[in-house]
């Protein structure tokens, strides 16, 4: 715990992934320190044309992670977007040149590096950051933010992507990854909100059928941690994602953000 915020995070692979032998390609990053709170989830793409977006997904989590930490300081309600613009922007900086220096440690054949040279690490990226009464989210890609009130009222910060088609999504790897970011920042005292949630379209895909999935996740999250606490939904999370990962077959990952003082 750490200023008013703590974090927690779980990860399943998907029943498909198992079936065919493939890594787990999602990644997750908790951070907890000095009075700020990050997560962050990724999604590495599935196709065979991105077989390396398991190294990609976790380069992603760390480096926005890393940036968002150092940025959390610098919010406001003023510049809070500008900043995310500007983490936005390193991010997508930072994860290129740490792509580049992999592939440069293990080449792949020419016929595969003339296709493009990040192509093989595609990966979404979704993270949030909380410090103070501030909460910060980033987003480019598929998968989902939400934010949840007191009252258990779960609304989506963020503009929708208008590039996911429910078949593509959009991704570090593009031409132009900046072009699909997407950022908010939440005043948590002047709408209430004690918890905060990200999670990849594995966590969806299973829920295809059930309106407002999230927004029934968001309340039950704030219920539960009110009945239980948080140390009782970090143990039995990944459990939790066990049933997402088999029905929907992808990965499934979710990592959350909650007030200190929502306890039981």
């Amino acid at each position: 715990m750490s200023g008013g915020w703590t974090a927690l995070s779980g990860t399943q692979i998907g029943s498909v992934h198992v079936r065919e032998d493939l890594p787990l390609q999602d990644a997750h990053e908790v951070r907890v320190d000095d009075g700020v709170a990050v997560v962050a989830v990724a999604d590495g793409h599935g196709h065979h044309v991105h077989f390396r977006s398991d190294v990609g997904a976790g380069l992603a989590v760390r480096i926005v992670a890393d940036l968002l930490a150092d940025a959390a300081p610098h919010l406001s309600a003023v510049r809070g977007e500008e900043i995310l613009a500007d983490v936005g922007a390193a991010l997508v900086e930072r994860w290129t040149a740490a792509v580049l220096e992999h592939l440069r440690d293990h080449p792949v054949e020419p016929d595969v590096a003339a296709r493009g040279a990040l192509l093989p690490y595609g990966t979404t990226v979704i993270a949030m950051v909380a410090t103070g009464d501030l909460l910060g989210v980033l987003q480019i890609g598929d998968g989902d933010a939400v934010v949840v009130g007191a009252d258990g009222r779960a609304v989506r910060p963020l503009p929708e992507d208008p590039d996911l088609d429910g078949h593509r999504t959009t991704s570090l790897c593009q031409a132009d990854p900046l072009e699909s970011l997407r950022v908010a920042v939440v005043d948590t005292r002047a709408e209430d909100v004690v918890l905060g949630y990200v999670c990849t379209d594995g966590f969806s895909a299973a829920r295809v059928d059930a309106d407002g999935w999230w927004q029934e996740t968001g309340a039950q999250l704030v219920d539960l941690t009110r009945d239980h606490g948080l140390p009782w939904i970090a143990e039995r999370l990944p459990a939790w994602l066990e049933e997402p990962a088999r029905i929907g077959g992808d990965d499934t990952t979710l990592a959350l953000l909650a007030r200190t003082d929502l306890r039981p």
